[in-house]
């Protein structure tokens, strides 16, 4: 089989090649991947793009001639990097299946692992999780950043800036014969993924083209009352997870004119202003802040809660173990008086540094329930903490860093559900926030859990649908 004479559409077109049926918008991607250089694809969730990717990367590995751009014996890598290890080696399986469908193509590949399909091309397939580190000083011919707007580096725990610096010198030497796809589901103005799009949209970087779908659009097979519910659940999410909008909120969790609506313009709250007061913990004393929210019941309307407090304690680095004991001993001792000050006797926390909480405020004369943070419980605290934001059924005050942190709450949506990310900011990891979600929903579970957190009862869904700057001021290729 000669390489060269298959285009990129062209092999998905052909049984014997890549043999994959296009719908119409993963046709008009390939027919722009196989001309420029990079490729920016913003599409709505299920729009295909995946699949539209893999099979970038396996028509580069097995159909292009590139080796008058690598020394002797020079190995060459087509890389797809994800969010995650799981959705890279997702993103390998497309292109697996695509190889050992194809009649002509299965015979090139001469090894495969978890993580690997190596062909007699000379070319690989490798699959990352997203990592700047262990990938410097490869040939690369061709990249696919998969969720890129999603992205965080595994280890940096930083955006996809470092990602792109690491691998974008690796595709240098084959100049514009390499193929760069960037595809993300939007999330929110700003961030690489929204820069590279808005310039390629607008014509200010070299060879690039951007192209923007919804799910709609993209997917003929996707069932439009399926679409009409997700839009009555949250249309604000729906914006961005499925027409692909970049929204100016940055994807927010939280709806800050619902979020303003709940504040008060008042200080503290006095014991004698709530009812039953408890107090939740977001626990942290070497490297994160600890966190303390003081949540209670209004008095003439027990189904409303008020915020009492918030405070948070900074970490001090560097100590001894002594004097690590000195710190917890002494920021638990200012916890216990801001609890006796409003009558509290329960406490929750996370499950993070649960036993040296338990039993030094039990001393205290405080009862102290660990909740354990996983992701589902997470989930189902932070968006019933949304839902009284939204029914307005939660009272605030104007606590700068409480309300900071709140609108730093982001939605991401994988794997076939939402979740939450709380960004860890200026050495804050929205320690307060954590704290008032696990306290808004003791106090919805009040009763319901036990001292390990087994949580027995109404742990159903809240919204009914729960677990279903400079690199782009030249030219893209001068980083």
């Amino acid at each position: 089989m000669e390489l060269e004479h298959h285009g990129l559409v062209e092999s998905c077109d052909d049984a014997q090649l890549i043999g994959v049926e296009l719908w119409p918008v993963q046709r008009r991607l390939l027919q722009a991947a196989e001309t420029h250089r990079l490729n920016v694809w913003c599409c709505g969730r299920r729009s295909g793009k995946s699949l539209a990717a893999a099979a970038v990367l396996v028509w580069d590995a097995t159909l292009r001639d590139l080796r008058s751009y690598l020394r002797p014996d020079e190995r060459r890598f087509c890389v797809g990097i994800a969010t995650n290890q799981r959705q890279s080696r997702l993103l390998l399986e497309a292109a697996r299946g695509i190889v050992t469908r194809s009649p002509m193509l299965r015979h090139l590949l001469v090894e495969e692992t978890e993580d690997e399909l190596r062909f007699s091309t000379g070319a690989t397939i490798v699959a990352f999780p997203a990592t700047a580190r262990g990938i410097r000083g490869w040939a690369v011919s061709s990249i696919v950043f998969d969720e890129m707007a999603h992205m965080l580096d595994a280890e940096s725990n930083q955006s996809a800036e470092p990602l792109w610096r690491a691998l974008i010198p690796a595709s240098a030497q084959f100049g514009d014969r390499s193929r760069v796809v960037a595809s993300s589901t939007p999330y929110g103005e700003g961030g690489l993924f929204h820069d590279l799009y808005v310039k390629a949209e607008a014509g200010e970087l070299d060879d690039a083209h951007a192209m923007r779908a919804t799910t709609a659009e993209a997917n003929p097979r996707i069932d439009p009352d399926f679409l009409r519910r997700e839009h009555e659940r949250d249309p604000e999410s729906f914006r961005g997870e499925y027409l692909a909008e970049f929204l100016g909120s940055g994807g927010a969790f939280i709806d800050s004119d619902r979020l303003a609506a709940c504040v008060t313009n008042r200080d503290e709250l006095h014991r004698l202003d709530g009812n039953d007061f408890i107090a939740a913990l977001d626990p942290g004393f070497a490297s994160d802040p600890f966190g303390l929210v003081v949540v209670g019941r209004d008095s003439p309307d027990t189904g409303r809660l008020r915020v009492a407090v918030a405070r948070s304690w900074r970490p001090k680095r560097g100590m001894t173990f002594e004097e690590r004991r000195h710190v917890e001993d002494s920021v638990l001792g200012e916890v216990a008086e801001l609890c006796a000050a409003y009558g509290v006797t329960r406490a929750v926390t996370d499950q993070h540094l649960a036993p040296a909480i338990v039993s030094n405020l039990a001393r205290r004369g405080i009862h102290v329930e660990v909740l354990p943070m996983t992701a589902t419980t997470k989930d189902l605290a932070y968006q019933e903490l949304r839902q009284r934001i939204n029914d307005a059924t939660l009272e605030l005050y104007p606590h700068p860093d409480l309300l900071a942190e709140l609108r730093r709450l982001r939605t991401r949506f994988a794997a076939g559900r939402s979740s939450v990310v709380n960004p860890r900011v200026s050495g804050s990891h929205g320690d307060l926030a954590q704290a008032l979600a696990l306290g808004v929903w003791q106090c919805r579970n009040a009763g319901n859990a036990n001292l390990h957190g087994a949580w027995v009862t109404d742990t159903s869904p809240i919204d009914g649908s729960f677990g279903n700057d400079r690199f782009l001021r030249g030219p893209w290729t001068g980083m």
